[in-house]
């Protein structure tokens, strides 16, 4: 396996840890996640990818017909829960068990990789949070001793469709470096990452929102309290006077009012990726 690795890193850009591009290609190494950037590969580039590191063959029906064009499991519509176990578990068998467990309604659990995990969680009046996932992930992690992060899908019709949805939302799951994330918390970034990484008036405008680095933090803080001061001040720890001179500073400076959604949903963008 470290040969395989020397060989990918000689003819491809291979990254080592998330957040990964967008447009990459996430493998396992001897039990170690990297990711080999798929951008500009020539057909060539792409076939000796392809012979280097091929998708082997999973029985079971989930992973079939996600990964390998085979017929639905069930009807009906399901959530796919996304887990990369940074740090595998000695019992994966026993640790997707307990994890499964933890649901309110039944749900079914693959291995995709030695490392990445996949539930399938039907539709339900219950269904798992952002914030119960992340503690589960806190238990699952303390009582099996791995470090696990997970992507929170979104619910799908269990359809021709779904397994291109499925590949998309891997793509998501990689880009992202949080702990827990879901489409609503990394769509603003993943989507303009080519736009904002080619356009000079962005990177130009970026550099004047970044001249205070403090104001990152109130940027995004603001942007999580839909332009609320009174509770981003308060998630930050500081007095409401004191946000308030700050962001007239930060007017003055740069023409930008975060109290205004649009231009505190421009700024927002601006410190995205960075």
């Amino acid at each position: 396996m470290p040969a395989l690795r020397s060989v990918l890193e000689q003819y491809f850009t291979v990254y080592h840890t998330p957040p990964f591009p967008a447009q990459a290609r996430v493998i396992n190494v001897a039990g170690t996640q990297l990711a080999v950037a798929t951008a500009d590969l020539t057909p060539r580039e792409a076939a000796l990818l392809e012979a280097l590191t091929p998708t082997p063959a999973n029985p079971d029906p989930w992973a079939r017909f996600l990964t390998q064009n085979g017929p639905a499991p069930t009807k009906g519509i399901v959530r796919l829960i996304q887990l990369n176990v940074v740090t595998a578990s000695s019992d994966p068998k026993l640790w997707l068990e307990a994890l499964s467990s933890l649901f309110t309604t039944h749900v079914s659990g693959v291995w995709l990789t030695p490392t990445q995990a996949l539930i399938v969680e039907p539709q339900s009046q219950t269904p798992l949070s952002l914030a119960e996932l992340l503690s589960d992930l806190d238990t699952l992690d303390s009582d099996f001793d791995t470090q696990t992060r997970g992507y929170l899908g979104q619910f799908w019709p269990v359809d021709d469709k779904l397994p291109a949805l499925f590949a998309e939302e891997q793509r998501l799951a990689s880009y992202s470096g949080d702990r827990v994330t879901a489409l609503p918390n990394i769509a603003l970034s993943y989507y303009t990452q080519a736009v904002r990484e080619r356009s000079p008036l962005l990177a130009a405008l970026r550099t004047a929102v970044e001249t205070d680095g403090d104001m990152r933090p109130v940027i995004a803080s603001l942007y999580h309290h839909q332009g609320n001061v009174t509770a981003a001040a308060k998630a930050l720890y500081l007095h409401r006077n004191t946000l308030q001179y700050r962001l007239e500073k930060f007017q003055a400076a740069t023409g930008f009012s975060l109290r205004n959604m649009d231009d505190l949903v421009l700024c927002y963008l601006l410190i995205q990726g960075r």
